[in-house]
């Protein structure tokens, strides 16, 4: 106990001094970086760019004119600049949002967002030997060239810049497969053993052979760009050398904590790095646990070729689902079959890249043959990776609970018992837990009862109407908060998304929902179609379809009509908005409810007469003042009325005009400010309502 307290208190006092030390230079940094003059700065790129539809991003060090470094920002530019390039410009420095990108972003050293509007001038500093054979080996590879080449240069030298804008970059992230192409652990053991292999051949003395390879496990990570989480790889392997060095046993998890402890002492920061915490994380889970599934699995009867890799899959796996459920929402199904496969022909690519590329690089007139060979193996491994993210359900949105902490709950269980099941009991276990995932997705796939649910997305417009295996959604929300949503509500497909109108609050996280939800068909007014705005354009779009007043969508026992606008619209004004009917009646129970979109008064008044005599109102325009009066509440008559808007909009949605119309009618209003996501469902003789909280 006295020895746990002493390393304890070692490491409590490193983590306080470090996250004091970094919280003070991020704030001197950030003070600094409020009132500089960009265009009298120098601008120094480091590491690779990152490109989306969003621009070309990089992180560069800020220096004054005479050299002195003032800090680090988040770079925004028209064109990629490589590692290294000093720029002069003409741009806009802005804080960082209060988001959790922004957080993110401040932890990992940025602490201001440049904006350049005009390149003055640009030059590449000398760079040195390392650096130069990576853009050598990024020369030979062109990783712009096709997917494989891009999944070369990811996997062979660090760089994902193109790798991250392709299809396949999606494809191994609905997979579980991402890791195999991030530099760790993985990479650094087979260098370790190409070298050993090497250096064994040649006759190189014991310690010589250690030396020599930690001097090249460090070369190769400063090669592939030295992430947080190629260092935590580096520092654990060198640690396991310098044991065996002295001749001690290795002990993988003293060196994970001790690396861990090291890395965070140089910089507190690096724990919100989400690599180096799922790097770390797998880690630990495979030292605990990877022995004892192995031993279960071949109980099982399983053959140990492959019990040996999918125990190895399946701990990396159950440590970080607590972490990359909040973080990206999705938990991959076919992980652990997709690494099982994948994962020698990566190695494979890994192995062959390393030895292909640097010839390449130096008899650059045969660089096309001597790459063939990788580039086989990435198309292998591209063509692999799509074709199980083509699995249906290969991957399910999943939002962040209470439950999410159940694989720690699971594995201090696990470690606490340390069972020796009997082949039986493996067993069970083994079908209970695909088993109860499977009775979950048939459960909210086939049999989720008739609801409308106004979804809490911020300053904006969602709601999903669904019964059974149908489902719609009516608006896409703004930005990624929307795919949340769906999550924490369990829609895995989508047979439509109604967009009512072009207004950002309703069309603006149409990507994200076509990235997390199967969606069979984008549902817009008729003559909107031609004014859909230029980003959504270029996506890759399901069936896009136009519905004029009077048309219908059927959804289980729901029928949503179109009663607004009357004729033709282009879709980019608040009176073009779509507004539905929506009527349920089946088995005794009812529901009328009006979805408003973002219309207002003017139009309401004319399409309130077919609407009738309503039990739900879904306000206009989020509660806006003009979004209903006193005449139409007395002639649709709810006794619900329900705003979507977000904390702290600078519109005052909801407005007190709306709330005390409402109000004076007698109806009740509800607010997703309040409380959250909104659940109407029909009831025999009424209808019931609930709220997220």
């Amino acid at each position: 106990m006295r020895r746990w307290a002493r390393w304890l208190g070692i490491g409590v006092v490193l983590g306080a001094a470090s996250a004091t030390l970094g919280t003070m230079w991020r704030a001197s940094a950030h003070e600094r970086m409020e009132n500089i003059v960009a265009s009298a700065c120098i601008f120094e790129i480091e590491g690779d760019p990152s490109i989306s539809s969003y621009g070309v991003q990089h992180t560069a060090r800020v220096m004054s004119a005479d050299g002195a470094v003032l800090g680090r920002v988040r770079l925004d530019a028209d064109s990629a600049y490589e590692d290294g390039t000093r720029l002069r410009l003409v741009g806009r420095a802005s804080g960082l949002p209060d988001s959790a990108w922004g957080r993110s972003r401040y932890m990992a050293g940025e602490v201001a967002r440049v904006s350049a509007v005009r390149i003055v001038d640009s030059e590449s500093r000398a760079i040195g030997p390392i650096e130069a054979l990576r853009a050598r080996m990024l020369d030979v590879i062109q990783p712009d060239a096709s997917q494989a080449r891009a999944l070369v240069a990811g996997i062979v030298c660090g760089r994902t810049t193109e790798l991250d804008q392709a299809s396949a970059s999606e494809a191994f992230a609905r997979t579980g497969t991402s890791h195999l192409v991030a530099v760790s652990g993985s990479h650094l053991a087979l260098v370790t053993s190409l070298a050993q292999v090497f250096l064994a051949f040649v006759g190189a003395r014991l310690r010589t052979r250690y030396l020599l390879l930690v001097l090249l496990m460090s070369s190769y990570v400063i090669l592939t760009g030295g992430s947080a989480s190629a260092v935590r790889s580096l520092i654990m392997v060198g640690l396991t050398l310098v044991a065996s060095w002295g001749e001690r046993r290795g002990h993988g998890i003293s060196a994970l904590a001790l690396t861990t402890m090291a890395l965070v002492a140089r910089d507190a920061g690096v724990v919100f790095d989400v690599g180096f915490r799922l790097s770390a994380v797998s880690v630990l889970f495979i030292q605990l646990f990877y022995r004892y599934l192995s031993y279960l699995l071949t109980r099982l009867g399983m053959p140990r070729p492959i019990a040996e890799p999918l125990s190895l899959t399946l701990c990396a796996q159950w440590g970080t689902l607590p972490i990359t459920i909040p973080i990206f929402g999705t938990c991959s199904i076919v992980a652990p079959l997709a690494n099982l496969v994948l994962g020698p022909v990566m190695s494979a690519l890994l192995v062959v890249g390393l030895v292909s590329v640097p010839l390449a690089a130096i008899v650059g007139p045969l660089a096309d043959v001597l790459l063939a060979p990788a580039d086989a193996l990435a198309s292998i491994s591209v063509f692999g990776a799509q074709a199980f993210a083509g699995f249906p359900y290969a991957s399910i949105a999943m939002a962040a609970s209470p439950a999410t902490a159940l694989p720690y709950l699971a594995a201090c269980v696990v470690y606490a018992a340390w069972l020796d099941a009997s082949r039986w009991q493996v067993a069970v276990v083994c079908a209970a837990i695909p088993g109860a995932l499977a009775m979950h997705l048939v459960r909210w796939t086939l049999f989720v009862p008739a609801s409308v649910t106004v979804l809490d997305v911020g300053q904006a417009d969602a709601i999903l109407v669904r019964e059974g295996s149908a489902a719609i959604l009516v608006d896409a929300g703004v930005d990624s908060e929307v795919a949340d949503a769906l999550a924490r509500n369990s829609v895995f497909q989508l047979d439509a998304v109604v967009i009512t109108h072009w207004d950002l609050d309703h069309y603006g996280g149409l990507e994200d929902v076509l990235a997390n939800v199967s969606v069979s068909r984008v549902v817009v007014a008729e003559g909107a179609l031609d004014a859909m705005p230029e980003e959504l354009a270029a996506l890759d779009m399901p069936e896009v379809v136009e519905l004029g007043e009077g048309d219908a969508l059927s959804v289980g026992g729901f029928a949503c009509t179109m009663v607004w606008p009357e004729g033709p619209v282009e879709g980019s004004d608040n009176e073009d908005s779509v507004a539905l009917a929506v009527r349920y009646d089946s088995g005794g129970c009812a529901l009328d409810m009006l979805l408003a979109g973002d219309t207002e008064i003017a139009q309401e008044e004319r399409y309130a007469g077919r609407v009738g005599d309503i039990d739900v109102l879904k306000l206009g325009h989020h509660g806006s003042a003009a979004s209903v009066d006193a005449a139409l509440m007395a002639q649709m008559r709810p006794e619900l009325a329900i705003a979507s808007a977000g904390e702290g909009n600078s519109y005052g949605h909801p407005t007190k005009e709306c709330i005390d119309t409402v109000e004076a009618s007698g109806a009740r209003f509800l607010c997703t400010i309040d409380v959250g996501d909104v659940t109407v469902r029909p009831a025999q003789g009424g209808f019931s309502v609930s709220t997220e909280r």
